[in-house]
């Protein structure tokens, strides 16, 4: 396997040098929500995106780590399972501190040391600093230590308290230490009121594209560039900008996925602008499945439904949940002269897997190291070779309060062990949760439960799971 890793993975390396790599990561972006995955384009339209998939590969079996924001941007950055970390649910919180553990290397990390410009730009929501800390002096350590060169970004959430922009360890334009709160913000908290441009809602996108712009126009042909780009679309507040609002034919929600692909396309054309694009792999994918708000029936994305939208296309739950339509997601990779134009893979593929595969396509090889991407799977192969197998055969997905699910070939299992130290005051969102085995290739929308049908297969992916827990790497 190893010779044949090495032998795809050569051809990173042709006259240009090492690719250009621009990972574009949509928030609570659902599996249905983009026409090459099957969003009709009588309800909207996403061309730019779309191209990515006429020049690359889909793949249609492509899970994140967990169904919820935080523990999938860990995922990605370190290659490990986010349960390893010390979050084992939720999120981290609006003022929380660092996450990712600055001594572990990071995609950024790794990339760096090979002569990449590298850059975060976007939804963070990994925490800054070390608590308690004052935003008014300095938000280090944080992605400048975790090997980005440039971060710009939103905070936490599209709307969060915080209201600000960070740019590399600062708030982003401060004028003083001043802080006065004001106002409410869409989760019904004051903003903190800091003295500094505030950020405008339906602008976010924009600015932050035009971030992106200004520092890929600072790269060259002759030193290679990671771009993260992480869109806070379509994450609510569902806000789209007023040049794209009523262009869809479903609503705000339709409008801001548009939106979103509006900056895909600009993200591109400057690439090609640029002479870059020849020489750059493009990913594009989401951090879990759109959310679909049961409780409020004037939400714009129940409006997007109501008008014939599947935000996760056929699967079952949305955002939060343990099931596909929390944890598939659309998943696309072009790289030209490498991958099949408008080529299609099933193989079984994790948001963590994007670092062991940069490494195969940097190095020709995985990391000797254990200890640096030690949950991911190099799918190279499968993407330049198109029938190569993808070597992942089991993986573990979670939903927003740690409770964990595997996947072996076409066998889902859900356990309903809790997640380690979850508080004994909220045991009782728990005490409905039962174990589930489901067949997805039969069934993939989760409906029959053969969890009393099927034993042998409980005991067996139990096992594999209890095994996955105890190890300190699966790689």
């Amino acid at each position: 396997m190893l010779v044949c890793c090495i032998g795809v993975s050569h051809l990173a390396h042709g006259q240009k040098g090492k690719p250009n790599i621009v990972f574009i990561l949509a928030d609570d972006f659902g599996y249905g929500s983009l026409n090459s995955f099957g969003a009709d384009k009588s309800l909207l339209r996403t061309p730019h995106i779309g191209r990515i998939a006429e020049k690359g590969m889909r793949f249609t079996n492509a899970s994140t780590p967990a169904s919820i924001c935080t523990p999938t941007r860990y995922g990605f950055l370190t290659g490990r399972y986010p349960w390893r970390s010390s979050l084992k649910f939720g999120v981290t919180a609006p003022v929380g501190a660092l996450l990712p553990d600055t001594e572990r290397e990071t995609i950024a990390d790794w990339l760096k040391e090979r002569g990449y410009n590298t850059a975060a730009v976007g939804k963070w929501h990994l925490g800054y600093g070390v608590e308690p800390l004052d935003y008014t002096v300095s938000v280090s350590p944080g992605p400048l230590d975790l090997g980005f060169d440039y971060h710009f970004g939103v905070p936490q959430n599209h709307d969060d308290k915080l209201g600000v922009y960070i740019e590399n360890d600062h708030i982003y334009g401060l004028r003083s230490k001043k802080v006065q709160p004001y106002s409410g913000s869409y989760y019904g908290s004051q903003y903190m009121g800091y003295d500094a441009p505030q950020r405008v809602n339906i602008r976010v996108m924009e600015d932050l594209t035009d971030k992106s712009i200004e520092w890929i126009k600072k790269q060259t042909a002759d030193t290679p560039f990671f771009l993260y780009f992480a869109a806070v679309a379509v994450h609510h507040p569902i806000t789209p900008s007023d040049q794209m609002r009523g262009l869809s034919d479903c609503g705000p929600y339709g409008d801001f996925i548009q939106d979103l692909d509006h900056s895909v396309g600009r993200i591109i054309e400057t690439l090609e602008y640029m002479n870059l694009m020849e020489n750059t792999i493009l990913i594009f994918t989401s951090d879990n499945g759109g959310e679909i708000p049961g409780n409020k029936p004037h939400a714009p994305e129940i409006q997007a439904i109501n008008h014939g939208l599947k935000i996760n296309g056929d699967l079952r739950g949305d955002k939060h949940t343990i099931y596909e339509g929390g944890t598939n997601v659309p998943f696309i990779v072009s790289w030209p002269g490498k991958i099949e134009e408008g080529s299609v893979s099933s193989d079984m593929i994790n948001l963590l897997d994007i670092f062991a595969t940069v490494c195969d396509i940097t190095d020709g090889e995985l990391p000797q190291s254990k200890d640096i991407a030690p949950d991911s799977y190099s799918f190279l192969p499968a993407l330049v070779q198109g029938s190569g197998k993808h070597p992942r055969t089991s993986m573990v997905t979670a939903d927003a309060r740690g409770m964990h699910a595997i996947h072996m070939e076409e066998w889902k299992y859900i356990d309903d062990t809790p997640p380690e130290n979850f508080p004994e005051s909220r045991m009782n969102q728990l005490k409905d949760f039962k174990p589930q085995l489901y067949n997805l290739s039969d069934d993939p929308g989760e409906k029959y439960n053969l969890y009393e049908e099927r034993p042998e297969m409980v005991e067996k992916l139990s096992a594999e799971l209890n095994r996955i827990r105890e190890a300190e790497y699966t790689r």
